[in-house]
């Protein structure tokens, strides 16, 4: 049998290996470092971390490489879902500088997990095959897990991890049964081999088999599970609440980001013959979740816990993209149309500026003595710290669709795309479960500037670390410029979906 040599390009797979370089460095370099420098350990992270911005960017308009034996692939769409991961990871370290210290959770290894959990997502970004994909979800859900319980002194945080990794672990066997039938059915995992085989001579039968379908079923249990999608979402808002909150805004953005890219690759790549099933699917479970993370945000006391929900709201939000990505046409054959895809990596980067802020604002008010995470906490500070409630009331405004803001354009777009594709209930539900969440959004406001500050309620004192106030304001004014000015974002995720599709 004659020796097959993989056909491996390493400058093609740069920003992974350069990670992993860093990943090695950090880990060297903590051994070498006292309990009292460990902060170091985050500025040399953040310092990686920018350099592999720049590797990806360095990769945007090269046109479509594989590599690995087409395991890997790098596009634009895998530099433009890179880089907002990229940007997360930035912002997570810049709040976790002196938010560590305060939680006592200020090792070197923290950062280091950190860094190991966006290799995973990297990976994911440019899944060529159901088997990397795999890897790299497991990569970055396994350092997920660990990030999760890192306030190992918390019991909260620990259940938090154990309820996490259980259910993680159950959805990560759900997705490789699911895997492991399509082998069997198509005889490969690889994303263009599987649309081959689903399209060819036999492609007919193996749709129709019930087996497929049910393997069709499990992919999506199994992404619906990373997403926290309805009926899947029960362990986010417990992972959330007992998370370090930094990890939480982390976990809310770039996750989704990872696991949105994996999905867009494996449906429309490996699956265009069962969009009709998977569709209709999706459609339910987008509906699902946009209600009852809505809905179950109201009763929440808890700001964690509240943002939590909205995560799940926004996760149904941005599948809402998904879905009206499909157009059905005459005679029943479905085509992809890629404003959906579009609208959704659009409204990725708007969440994440928006999210990252609202999960920001309550690190800025945590101190060792104090989180800051109920509505309570935040009683008159619109008064006695007009900038800060600004601040709040500016993400508020986006996470609620409201002009000027990134939210609000994020939002035009997606119901925008839903409409022109004829998805009109979807729309109208989306709009309507929107106008739910500013109530609950308004609530936290109302508390800042409409209720005084209680007697027996601790003195109001904001973080002093300079890496929080910059971070705060850059995602500020990043919210409030893309509302004013989101032309170029828009046309950049144009541009990363048109060789895609």
């Amino acid at each position: 049998m004659p020796l097959v040599i993989p056909d491996i390009s390493l400058s093609t797979a740069a920003p992974e290996v350069g990670l992993a370089i860093l990943i090695c460095v950090v880990v060297v370099a903590d051994l070498f470092t006292s309990m009292e420098n460990k902060a170091g350990m985050g500025i040399l992270s953040l310092a990686g971390v920018a350099i592999l911005g720049l590797i990806v960017l360095s990769q945007w308009g090269g046109g479509v490489r594989t590599t690995f034996s087409g395991f890997y692939i790098a596009d634009n769409f895998s530099s433009f879902v890179k880089l907002v991961i990229v940007l997360t990871t930035a912002f997570t370290i810049l709040l976790s500088l002196q938010y560590a210290k305060v939680e006592k959770i200020n090792y070197g290894e923290f950062y280091v997990m950190i860094l190991f959990a966006v290799f995973g997502m990297l990976v994911m970004a440019s899944g060529n095959d159901l088997v990397s994909i795999y890897l790299g979800l497991e990569t970055m859900s396994i350092s997920s897990y660990v990030l999760v319980s890192f306030i190992r002194h918390d019991p909260l945080s620990r259940e938090a991890g154990l309820k996490y990794f259980l259910m993680g672990a159950f959805a990560s066997g759900i997705l490789l049964y699911g895997i492991a039938l399509t082998y069997g059915l198509t005889g490969t995992t690889s994303l263009t081999g599987i649309a081959k085989a689903l399209s060819g001579p036999q492609g007919a039968a193996i749709v129709a088999d019930p087996v497929m379908v049910f393997s069709l079923i499990l992919f999506v249990a199994g992404f619906g599970f990373k997403l926290a999608l309805v009926p899947f979402h029960m362990w986010l808002p417990d992972a959330y609440t007992g998370a370090p909150t930094s990890i939480t805004a982390f976990m809310s953005v770039a996750v989704k980001m990872a696991t949105l890219a994996a999905v867009i690759r494996v449906f429309f790549i490996a699956f265009p013959a069962l969009a009709g099933k998977w569709n209709l699917l999706l459609w339910l479970l987008t509906v699902f979740t946009m209600v009852w993370g809505n809905v179950a945000a109201i009763a929440q006391t808890n700001l964690k816990r509240m943002l939590a929900y909205s995560s799940i709201a926004h996760a149904g939000y941005i599948m809402l993209g998904i879905v009206v990505a499909t157009t059905k046409i005459a005679g029943g054959k479905v085509v992809f149309t890629p404003d959906g895809i579009s609208a959704v990596l659009f409204y990725l980067v708007a969440y994440m500026v928006t999210n990252l802020g609202a999960f920001g604002m309550l690190i800025y008010l945590c101190r060792e003595d104090f989180r800051g995470d109920n509505i309570e906490d935040w009683r008159g500070i619109g008064h006695d710290h007009p900038w800060a409630g600004m601040a709040f009331v500016v993400f508020f405004l986006s996470l609620g669709g409201f002009p000027p803001t990134a939210g609000f354009v994020g939002k035009l777009f997606l119901f925008g795309t839903a409409i022109q594709n004829e998805y009109y209930w979807l729309a109208v539900i989306g709009i309507l479960t929107s106008a739910v969440s500013i109530y609950y959004y308004f609530r936290v406001v109302m508390v800042m500037y409409m209720e005084p500050r209680g007697e027996s309620q601790p003195a109001i004192e904001f973080s002093k670390a300079p890496s929080i106030f910059v971070a705060l304001l850059v995602l500020v004014l990043a919210t409030i410029y893309l509302g004013l000015f989101p032309g170029s974002i828009i046309a950049a995720a144009k541009s990363s979906v048109a060789g895609l599709l």
